[in-house]
């Protein structure tokens, strides 16, 4: 029953937003979405890629749902940023939280990377990336974690829809 309930929640969520657009506010929950068409690929072999992708490229990331027949793949990672110092930034390292979904459906798949948080070291508190990045110190982490979820997305593709057979 809860299985169903977080899909349907996920569903919506994915439902509202905007394909291959970056929301420069955050102002949603969903941060990036991208629907890749993959040919003549069935259901259960772009499930099958995807699953195998985040099982290699991030073993460490907790997998959510993982629904075969529906084709449903939810898994929750961290991405690390590391600022370097200089004179107009104190730098630092910041680590962020996500939710990457994977919806395999009718020969495509719609990735789409949602709640993203910045988890502060002390108190293990998290704050929401549109509040994090609203102050200017802040700004180079906000646009390099930009970059690794499009590389991460990039990647995704490459191993789902550019698969190589053996």
């Amino acid at each position: 029953m809860s299985k169903s309930i977080l899909i349907v929640v996920l569903a919506c969520m994915i439902g509202t937003a905007h394909a291959h657009y970056i929301h420069p506010a955050m102002k949603t929950k969903i941060a990036y979405t991208e629907t890749i068409d993959c040919g003549s690929v069935s259901l259960t072999d772009i499930f099958r890629r995807a699953r195998l992708w985040a099982s290699q490229s991030a073993p460490d990331n907790k997998t959510l749902v993982d629904d075969k027949e529906t084709g449903d793949f939810v898994t929750q990672g961290h991405v690390t940023i590391i600022v370097p110092r200089s004179d107009s930034n104190a730098g630092g390292i910041y680590k962020f939280a996500y939710v990457l979904a994977i919806e395999c459906a009718n020969r495509k798949y719609r990735a789409s990377v949602a709640n993203v948080e910045y988890q502060d070291g002390n108190g293990g508190r998290t704050v929401a990336l549109d509040v994090f990045s609203q102050k200017a110190e802040h700004k180079a982490a906000a646009a390099d974690l930009e970059g690794k979820l499009k590389e991460m997305l990039a990647d995704l593709q490459a191993n789902v829809r550019d698969y190589k057979a053996f």
